[in-house]
């Protein structure tokens, strides 16, 4: 038992150094990522094959195909902005945008932030701050705001919108086995903490929005093509009011859009389109697949019964302690760490609440905030993996940038868990 527990900490220790090294830009984790999972994986004692979990099943082929929706909406999402710049509809939005928000042009920071808190809290895959991304980060760049941050913009705000989100609720609720209402009690005080670090974010960067004069921007009669933007909602419209899945949204809004633009062979067109579009997702597409192999591979059941006791060992056993360890220890939920529900988590948090002398409640809204901390600032959310590489621009910058805001939410509602729960 004595070597089992030598097993863990070593492990435990080679994740905390790969992702350092991946930090750092030491190496890439496109590639560190699923080495360490199978290594991880083979330590624990899983199976090369012949097993439901085998590393060359389970692990490699499955993982590597599991995050195959999420990379199909990014492809039909970057088909759709490729065809709002080519048909610059783009303009036409920074046209109405400033036209109508001439005088208020910090208004525009609030209108993008509510706007992306609706679609996240019906939406519950990436592709929704995708869209709001593709509509609204020109005009963000146009008003002052640098990528960094418009991308944090984005990220307080879908926070938001998830703890709104019915299906996050009913995730998390099967997850912990706890009652869907408990669940949406402690998302929904966390969604006011969530706008009040957003209220907070916007006042203290709204400085850098530009005047009307220094953006050059002149009151013409500039032709809005209606039509065309018609195609921009379309998504929304099938989600929202149709309950059409995402995929099937984007692909009637393509289809309308080429109908609409004139095009003589839309079919065509959008093979060509699609064409173009999957090579420049090229990149994105290796990285979820990478993603989907590590996650895979912290999730046999080899792996998390070989943590479980480091981790139960480690637990706190008052209040205080508890306090104290989820807030330094809060980076453990980056990177599929065991804190992250969606990853090895998935498997430990089960065996850590039913094993703990803390009061499960307790445990179980401090994963849960952990998990919204995860959502802004995890460069391997399949969300931020999208955003940031279609905005084109520094993890670790964004990172930095909106670490203070979520570490003062998690913080809160550490405190919260542990003064509500009697």
């Amino acid at each position: 038992m004595e070597d089992y527990g030598l097993l863990a900490i070593l492990v435990f220790l080679i994740f905390l150094l790969t992702v350092g090294l991946i930090i750092t830009k030491k190496v890439e984790f496109v590639r560190a990522l699923p080495a360490f999972g199978i290594v991880t994986a083979i330590l624990a004692g899983t199976p090369i094959t012949g097993s439901e979990y085998s590393i060359a099943d389970y692990v490699i082929v499955k993982g590597a195909t599991t995050l195959a929706e999420p990379m199909f909406i990014y492809i039909l999402s970057v088909m759709l902005a490729i065809f709002i710049v080519e048909f610059k509809l783009d303009e036409s939005i920074n046209h109405l945008c400033l036209k109508y928000l001439q005088n208020n042009l910090k208004g525009i920071l609030w209108v993008v932030a509510i706007l992306t808190i609706i679609v996240s809290s019906i939406i519950t895959n990436f592709s929704s701050i995708i869209l709001i991304a593709i509509i609204f980060m020109p005009i963000l760049l146009k008003i002052g705001f640098n990528k960094q941050g418009s991308v944090v913009l984005l990220l307080l705000s879908s926070a938001i919108g998830s703890c709104l989100n019915p299906g996050y609720h009913i995730l998390y609720a099967n997850l912990l086995s706890w009652n869907i209402d408990k669940v949406k009690d402690f998302y929904y005080i966390m969604a006011i903490v969530g706008v009040i670090a957003l209220v907070f974010y916007i006042l203290l960067n709204s400085k850098y929005v530009k005047d009307i004069e220094s953006i050059d921007y002149e009151q013409k009669n500039i032709k809005v093509n209606w039509q065309g933007l018609c195609t921009i909602f379309i998504p929304f419209i099938a989600v929202f009011g149709f309950k059409l899945n995402i995929e099937t949204g984007l692909i009637l809004a393509l289809s309308y859009g080429f109908l609409a633009m004139g095009s003589k062979q839309p079919f065509m067109d959008m093979l060509e389109l699609l064409k173009v579009s999957i090579y420049k997702s090229t990149r994105v597409i290796i990285l979820l697949s990478s993603v989907g192999i590590f996650m895979h591979a912290v999730k046999t059941p080899e792996v998390v019964d070989l943590m479980a006791p480091l981790l139960l060992h480690l637990m706190p056993k008052s209040p205080t302690q508890c306090l104290l360890f989820f807030t330094i220890l809060s980076p453990l939920v980056l990177y599929k760490g065991p804190f992250n529900l969606q990853g090895m988590g998935a498997g430990l948090s089960a065996v850590i609440i039913s094993s703990t002398s803390m009061n499960p409640m307790v445990l179980g809204m401090a994963l849960l905030s952990l998990n919204n901390l995860r959502k802004m600032m995890d460069p391997l959310d399949v969300q931020n993996i999208a955003l940031m590489q279609y905005v084109d621009v520094d993890t670790n910058l964004v990172i930095k940038k909106i670490l203070p805001y979520a570490l003062s939410i998690n913080y809160i509602m550490l405190f919260y868990a542990l003064v509500a729960v009697v």
